[in-house]
């Protein structure tokens, strides 16, 4: 241990943070440099990371040792030793010292003096001091708290849930992955991923925070109809580019979520009832798992992670790419059908007319139902603004006149608003009017078994006009059956097949009124208990499901049992476990 005379007062010693700049060879370069009272030292400049110790001498001397190596992003390699004695003059300090460059197999190629100074900005150390060496493996950025850059990386779409990491990794590609995997092993920090920051649900604080939005790789291949896709491109890339081809990729009502997350949660499309799951049309997957290796998985390669990843909930590593099957699909008749239910005993019959009309629809037809209550605020359309809502979306892959046939029933009823009509399917995610600027909201999902009518007339209590007045829901069902029914050409680990409605609940959760929004939530559930089959879809589990009880009721026992043995073996140390944690259990207890 260095003489770090921690008795001296703490203006006489280096402790804390300093910004200064370096002259040698006729140029100047800018660092940052942190002391710890435990005499190591952490460095950061535009082209370099450093570490070392540090020693006080007598009135306000000190001297330093330090061991800096080039980052990737300089286009430079090798490290540099440097020995520096340098003195305190206040708020600043001085330093003359030599420096010497090696090659990365320690050869010298040259030697210099350099003169320092530096002027402290804080009084303890960096928050990064013990991260700094995490910039040395990085392509890409290595952000920290303060740095420009770091509140955009961490920033996402869904703003109910705050991330304070210890780091921040935007990755170049999958070797920057498995670095930070690796230096995040080596720490027992945990992990956290995420592109869009669409499925947040748990905080990353304190863990090393790997962003993949700058992973954009996009390759259509018309004539095996696949495509290739990077862990940072979202759905609207995929449909614009698969749709050049006649090509369809299965997602969302949101062109906006990101492909991976979605994918990793088994993944709900809007034609999910003549094709089933987005997981059971994932050829292979590149993936990064806890002992830092870089794998594709795939039915034949490590087929038991392949399974898992696909339902896994980012539990068993980073992906960073994947390959998936398209669907020849240019057109689809789709649309929405907006009936006003102020008049609860017509929105009951809306909803019950909808519900006795998907029973006789063939898997071409997927649709859902939304039952919304609107605020008064101007940033509605004024026809909008205050009332009440049974929305009705339809899409179906079949021929469109036969389409048109099958939504007469439901034009039958008086609709407010009918966009019913062939559209490309690139246009698919237009048609259900997903927010696409950050919100704060509160999701809750549940599996339903079928409705009768006193769940109907629950379900119509919630958008009355005259109810008093408390958080407005939206409550999606989603009519499930079809294709997700049959077991999928590919297996994976979502299950929960014989459903008749997926529950999507969104409430608006102002900051502040988080509480109270769940507390409304958990009643708005709690009235459609008996309904609900005590399941749950993990790409659809929120915030509130962070319990590790929760996690378990999106997946059935023996698939459960599965992943936790399969986690064991993986991921024993949990190392990603800012998620929808499956906890490592070696004997699938």
């Amino acid at each position: 241990m260095p003489d770090t005379d921690s008795a001296a007062h703490p203006a006489q010693t280096p402790v804390g943070v300093w910004k200064g700049r370096v002259h040698h060879d006729g140029q100047t370069d800018p660092y940052v440099i942190s002391f710890a009272p435990d005499g190591t030292i952490a460095l950061r400049t535009p082209v370099t990371v450093g570490t070392g110790t540090w020693a006080a001498g007598r009135a306000g001397g000190f001297t330093y040792e330090l061991t800096e190596t080039f980052t990737p992003a300089s286009g430079h390699a090798g490290r540099v030793e440097a020995h520096v004695e340098a003195r305190l003059e206040g708020t600043t300090h001085r330093g003359e010292g030599t420096a010497r460059i090696h090659t990365p197999d320690g050869v010298l190629v040259h030697s210099t003096t350099a003169e320092s100074s530096g002027e402290r900005t804080g009084d303890e150390p960096a928050a990064w001091h013990e991260l700094v060496s995490l910039g040395a493996p990085i392509r890409g950025r290595t952000l920290h708290r303060g740095d420009e850059g770091f509140e955009e990386a961490i920033s996402g779409w869904l703003l109910t849930v705050e991330h304070r990491p210890a780091a921040v990794v935007v990755a170049a590609d999958a070797e920057d992955v498995a670095a930070a995997v690796g230096f995040a092993a080596a720490r027992n920090l945990p992990v956290a991923v995420e592109s869009t920051g669409h499925g947040r649900s748990v905080p990353a604080d304190g863990a090393v925070f790997v962003s993949t939005r700058e992973l954009r790789e996009l390759r259509v291949d018309p004539e095996t109809s696949t495509a290739r896709i990077g862990a940072g491109l979202c759905w609207g890339d995929v449909l614009a580019a698969a749709a050049e081809h006649g090509l369809a990729p299965l997602c969302g009502s949101s062109g906006q979520v990101g492909v991976m997350g979605y994918l990793t949660g088994g993944g709900l499309p809007l034609t999910c009832r003549s094709h089933g799951f987005a997981a059971d049309h994932v050829r292979c997957l590149d993936l990064v798992t806890a002992d830092g290796r870089i794998r594709t998985v795939s039915p034949d390669r490590d087929p038991d992670l392949f399974w898992a990843v696909r339902g896994g909930n980012g539990n068993f590593g980073v992906v960073t790419a994947a390959e998936i099957d398209l669907v020849p699909l240019r057109e689809v008749y789709a649309g929405e059908l907006y009936y006003p239910a102020e008049d609860p005993a017509h929105a009951a019959l809306v909803v019950s007319s909808y519900l006795a009309w998907a029973k006789d629809q063939p898997d071409e037809m997927s649709s859902s139902v939304t039952l919304l209550r609107l605020p008064d605020v101007p940033e509605l359309p004024g026809e909008h603004r205050g009332r009440s809502f049974v929305q009705v979306h339809v899409v179906h892959t079949g021929d469109a006149a036969y389409g048109a046939r099958l939504v007469e029933p439901l034009r039958a009823l008086g609709p407010e608003q009918d966009t019913c009509a062939p559209i490309p399917y690139a246009r698919i995610t237009e048609i259900h009017h997903d927010p696409k600027t950050p919100v704060r909201v509160h999701f809750r999902g549940a599996l339903l078994y079928e409705l009768d009518d006193a769940a109907v007339r629950t379900l119509v209590s919630f958008v009355d006009p005259a109810a008093p007045e408390g958080p407005l829901p939206g409550i999606e069902l989603r009519h499930l059956g079809g294709a997700l029914s049959r077991p999928p050409r590919r297996a994976h680990a979502v299950g929960a097949r014989d459903a008749a409605f997926h529950l999507w609940l969104r409430m608006p959760a102002p900051a502040g009124e988080a509480e109270a929004v769940r507390r409304a939530a958990d009643a708005v559930l709690e009235r459609l208990r008996p309904w609900d089959t005590g399941t749950s879809l993990p790409g659809f589990l929120s915030g509130h499901d962070r319990d590790p009880e929760r996690v378990r009721r999106a997946y059935a026992e023996p698939e459960y049992r599965r992943l936790t043995a399969l986690k064991a073996a993986y991921d024993p140390h949990n190392l990603f476990r800012v998620n929808h944690n499956i906890p490592p259990v070696s004997d699938g207890a």
